[in-house]
């Protein structure tokens, strides 16, 4: 990474802007941290962001308010699972505008075409929702006055009577009689509908109060002091019933009228829809430009700036800085003057790996000057999650998954692609494990076709027994005292050889990395497990065990010396214990076998329990067995499909990363122009 500085005449600054962000290869540095100094305040003062920044800001806030209400009236075109695969990816269309406020003039002249067609219906659609939320809640008062028979307009303040209606609690109803009836010398009247239960479970009475207007004051306070729920109905003749009738006959003609407003809003959306997103992501760029300013320190007649760029593109943007402020402007290049954590770091891998980005973000991205780890996962992450799932069937299956996630999703979005990728690729690995171990739906072919593959030679291996090639009468390895002859017992050696063949790597990576600063932190870091795989590998194949013996005490007693100078005594006894925690590393790997028998197992049962339905169950037995066939294979394909996946990063998060990498960079963000619905 190389940090450029800039100074650029004021009157060209804003080409320069614009240049950097159509280029994109930049990430500009906030300046403010240094324009505190008294150095650089000394010449320099903070620059604010451009004045047009404003006025597309509100701009910006309108075409968004009408594209949300053209999202909420228009009919897409592709609902539900087609739309989900089969994402339309718009036809991007060309703009280029002189100037900023040419940019603006055109915005403000759309937007005014969009509302002189627009606000019409849109206010409308605004007055019979309020309308329509009006006399939904005028209906549901009315609803619990329907067992009245009373005209509606004697309610409220009479000449000499005051009227009241409402809801209270039914436990309050009789102390409510008893508490009015005192207050008003008994010139007062409760009529009292039946109850009823609200949602929340209580039982509510409604009612409707009379008295005499002079008792108005004293009445509200005691009708409050047992919950009372008034009805504000206002402006309204006749009974309940007929009103009811009234306010639903009205309810249905504003729903016609809001259908045929909302097909007309509809229409204008498909109008109007495209080139509202154009002007948006047009507006949306000019305002990221805008608030670059603020980024910068600036003089009378000059800009100042720093920007991070990749050591490849450095060139480039110097050439895109100059071209386009014509010659006024000095850049210079230099190498990075920051601590590491503050330098951001590009990851940089070949076309085929880059997809494999994603596990590396997931975990933390590299300081800078830290070796990027993403080339080293794809072979063991894949042989990893091939050998977990192990099934042909279910290799074939989740690849065309990925197929379809990786071009179809994956055109709408860059993190499906990626996704999609890495599946197709682990499920063409899975399907060679499976076709290695015989895995084809578990042992549907026994169970069903009475074919067993195992005792021929078109699988290598069985995860759960013996095969043609390695058996009781056939062992892989036979050593004596130690004798390989099942699948379950191979495929634990090949896991713990595959296990620390992955921690080799990883140690020969972190000795690198660490030899660089300090040789001792590398020898006891790392050093001393590489010194003991490699004694372990050459005791094994000379057949020297004391090799073995001699080699793991000297490193026992290196992980003793490694505590001692770390902190004494005490630190050098659990020094000795380092021993165990690498055995524990090794050994983790024995979750290759864990997840292969899972699979395989579990595959096995659902194969067994569909043959017994199949046999047990007259006549439907056989579309019992199928469905049992469908949805256990699918939940055990689901299952250890996601197991696979979230153990073989476990495997290089904790074991292989453990070994060299630390993570926790800085991402490189550039300033860079996002355009989906247009090109300059």
């Amino acid at each position: 990474m190389n940090k450029i500085r800039a100074v650029v005449l004021d009157e060209k600054m804003d080409s320069v802007v614009r240049g950097l962000h159509e280029n994109g290869y930049a990430e500009l540095c906030d300046l403010a941290p240094k324009l505190e100094g008294s150095e650089w305040s000394a010449i320099l003062s903070h620059s604010s962001p451009a004045s047009y920044g404003r006025d597309v800001s509100s701009l910006m806030i309108k075409v968004g308010r009408t594209l949300d209400l053209f999202d909420g009236v228009k009919e897409d075109e592709k609902k539900g699972i087609s739309a989900l695969l089969n994402p339309i990816t718009p036809e991007k269309k060309k703009v280029n505008f002189a100037s900023t406020n040419e940019l603006i003039a055109h915005a403000e002249k759309i937007l005014s075409d969009v509302e002189r067609d627009v606000n019409a219906p849109s206010n409308k659609l605004n007055e019979l929702e309020t309308k329509k939320s009006s006399l939904e809640v005028l209906k549901k008062q009315l609803n619990y006055l329907s067992d009245f028979d009373m005209d509606l307009s004697c309610l409220g303040e009479g000449e000499y009577a005051y009227i009241i209606s409402g809801l209270v609690s039914k436990e309050n109803v009789s102390g409510l009689e008893s508490g009015l009836s005192n207050i008003t010398n008994d010139y007062v009247e409760i009529v009292k509908g039946n109850p009823f239960k609200t949602e929340n479970g209580e039982e509510k009475v409604p009612v409707i109060v009379v008295t005499l207007k002079e008792y108005v004051d004293v009445v509200g306070a005691e009708l409050r002091k047992a919950g009372f729920e008034r009805f504000d109905i206002s402006g309204v003749e006749g009974t309940p019933k007929e009103n009811i009738s009234k306010i639903e006959s009205e309810l249905s003609s504003i729903d016609s009228e809001t259908t045929n407003i909302l097909n007309k809003l509809n229409s204008l959306s498909k109008k109007w829809y495209d080139d509202l997103l154009v002007l948006h992501e047009v507006l949306e760029i000019e305002k990221e430009r805008a608030e670059a300013y603020a980024l910068c320190g600036s003089s009378d007649r000059t800009y100042v700036f720093e920007a991070w760029v990749p050591v490849k593109h450095a060139k480039n943007v110097k050439e895109v800085i100059e071209s386009a402020s014509e010659g006024y402007a000095v850049v210079e290049i230099d190498k990075p003057d920051e601590p590491e954590e503050k330098i951001p770091v590009l990851l940089d891998n070949p076309k085929a790996v880059k997809p494999f980005e994603m596990l590396t973000q997931m975990f933390a991205p590299p300081k800078y000057n830290e070796v990027d780890p993403t080339m080293m996962i794809v072979p063991g992450f894949l042989m990893f999650y091939g050998i977990m799932l192990t099934d042909a069937v279910y290799g074939l299956l989740l690849a065309l998954a990925g197929l379809v996630i990786w071009k179809r999703l994956g055109k709408a979005s860059e993190g499906a692609h990626d996704l999609g990728y890495i599946l197709t690729l682990a499920g063409i690995f899975t399907m060679i494990a499976g076709v290695l171990t015989g895995g084809y739906l578990g042992d549907f072919a026994l169970q069903f076709l009475n074919f067993d593959i195992y005792s021929t030679p078109l699988a290598l291996i069985n995860p759960l027994g013996s095969s043609f090639y390695v058996g009781e009468t056939k062992p892989l390895i036979d050593l004596g005292m130690m004798s390989v002859n099942n699948g379950p017992i191979a495929i634990l050696l090949f896991s713990v050889i595959v296990g620390i063949i992955h921690l080799f790597i990883g140690l020969l990576a972190g000795f690198k990395e660490n030899i660089k600063n300090r040789f001792k932190n590398a020898f006891f870091d790392q050093g001393i497990w590489i010194f003991l795989i490699l004694a372990l590998v050459i005791g094994l194949a000379i057949g020297m065990p004391n090799l073995i013996i001699g080699a793991t005490l000297l490193v026992v007693l290196l992980c003793m010396i490694k505590g001692f100078m770390n902190g004494g005594v005490l630190d050098a006894g659990l020094g000795a214990m380092d021993i165990t925690g690498f055995l524990g590393n090794v050994l983790s790997y024995a979750r290759l076998l864990a997840l292969c028998l899972a699979t395989g197992g579990l595959a096995m049962a659902v194969n067994i329990m569909a043959n017994l339905l199949n046999d047990s169950i007259p006549v439907i037995g056989v579309l019992v067995a199928v469905v049992m066939l469908l949805v256990g294979h699918t939940f055990n394909f689901v299952m250890n499909g996601l197991g696979s996946f979230i153990h073989s990063l476990r495997l290089h998060y904790v074991e292989f990363f453990g070994q060299f990498y630390e993570g926790g960079g800085k991402r490189f963000k550039p300033f860079k122009s996002k355009r989906d619905y247009t090109t300059e």
